[in-house]
């Protein structure tokens, strides 16, 4: 298993990649965006029972999620799943009741 930290800078670097392509090449980068769910259910058993996550991932997150709905609003695109597949899991982080799996 990986440590906390490797796996929140991997997370980190994804979400900016993510960002990036979201920005510059206004499309949603679904493929990134499932890996990124996946690390986010990764990090999800080191959050789990904690109250606070750190602040740097809330902000990048909150970034992530607010420029992938901005997108998807300007290209009106008709597939939204992947957004709240996103949502599902950028919550499920920060409350451990939320969309449990198990």
């Amino acid at each position: 298993m990986k440590e906390e930290l490797e796996l929140r800078n991997e997370i980190s670097a994804l979400v900016h990649k993510i960002v990036v392509l979201v920005r510059k090449e206004r499309t949603i980068p679904r493929e990134q965006i499932f890996i990124l769910i996946n690390l986010l259910e990764k990090f999800r058993e080191f959050s789990k029972g904690r109250e606070v996550i750190p602040k740097r991932m809330a902000y990048e997150l909150f970034y992530l999620y607010t420029n992938v709905s901005s997108q998807l609003s300007y290209n009106k695109y008709e597939d939204t799943s992947i957004f709240t597949e996103l949502y599902m899991a950028i919550t499920s982080v920060f409350n451990d009741g939320l969309y449990n799996k198990e």
